[in-house]
């Protein structure tokens, strides 16, 4: 049955949903600890397409209203779960709280769905906004003029950090290789530098800690994971700089008197991503997009995705 929305909830009937990599870590059970994930499960976060009927208490959206969304992560993926579930994606309909959705203004409906999880996720990580480390700590503080190191630029979340600090007026630089993109003629470090990346290293040639040692960075945001990224950080930040992670969840990776770590996960909130759809409305923020692939081949898009062999975000689409 298609599920109908409580108070406080839209429905949405999805048009496009987007590949994650929490998807298939999800899968592994390794997360457990963390966000606990029951069944019902069906997977995906993001979702792209249109208010269908919306709950008591609902006044700023309304049927026929085109939005994008985080289904959230630790909002569905707890104990007790939502009557709807873990996360909910990949399905014809989606319910969630209005205030999670954003308005999706003039983006194109299938860009838009790789928008939400990613984006928020870079714009926490960067600014902090609504989010908070595990230790309930803030996460960075990127202002005019610092300057920030991106470990993995060509990433979704890498690319999107480019351009959301150069809209801040930071200092950016990324690491990234010489392997192609989708469109198969160009280069990842090429495509970085396009969307406005000051230096791009290409790690499998050079140590980022090397060639930019003693530069003092503000901050590194870190979407790689490696431990021993994190252990050689105080090369490249100045003191007490911030080394933010959305992928070492090792408990061994702490803060020192020369590094401050911090690893979280995202918190959804339809006000941020509205900030983020205004930006891409503007121009000033666009989705990186790997493919487009039918509703039937999410096990083949899940299993391109766990191979890193991915160049932005893969694209669902659910529905017309």
């Amino acid at each position: 049955p298609v599920p109908a929305p409580a108070a406080g909830q839209v429905r949405v009937k999805v048009q496009y949903a987007a590949v994650n990599p929490i998807d298939w870590k999800l899968m592994s059970g390794g997360l457990d600890g963390v966000c606990p994930c029951s069944f019902p499960y069906t997977p995906g976060f993001d979702i792209s397409g249109v208010v269908d009927a919306v709950g008591d208490d609902v006044s700023d959206l309304a049927a026929g209203d085109a939005v994008v969304a985080d289904l959230g992560l630790v909002e569905t993926c707890c104990n007790p779960p939502p009557a709807a579930g873990c996360g909910g994606a990949f399905a014809e309909f989606a319910v969630l709280p209005a205030g999670l959705c954003a308005k999706r203004g003039g983006m194109a409906a299938d860009a838009a769905a790789g928008l939400p999880l990613a984006g928020l996720t870079t714009y926490q990580a960067l600014f902090t906004g609504e989010g908070s480390s595990f230790a309930g700590e803030r996460l960075g503080d990127l202002k005019a003029g610092q300057k920030l190191l991106i470990l993995g630029g060509s990433s979704a979340t890498g690319a999107f950090a480019v351009q959301l600090a150069k809209n801040a007026r930071a200092t950016v630089a990324a690491t990234a290789s010489e392997n192609l993109m989708p469109d198969g003629t160009t280069k990842k470090i090429d495509f970085v530098k396009s969307l406005g990346a000051d230096q791009v290293i290409d790690y499998k040639s050079a140590d980022w800690a090397e060639v930019l040692a003693g530069q003092e960075y503000d901050l590194i945001f870190d979407t790689v994971g490696l431990d021993e990224d994190l252990a050689k950080a105080n090369k490249v930040l100045k003191k007490g700089g911030d080394f933010v992670s959305i992928a070492n969840f090792n408990p061994e990776s702490k803060s020192t008197d020369e590094v401050r770590f911090a690893v979280f996960l995202i918190k959804s909130t339809g006000a941020e991503l509205s900030k983020l759809v205004q930006l891409a409305d503007e121009g000033k923020l666009q989705v990186p997009v790997d493919s487009t692939v039918a509703f039937e081949d999410v096990p083949a898009a899940l299993e391109k995705n766990m191979s890193f062999r991915s160049g932005g975000k893969i694209v669902v689409k659910v529905s017309a």
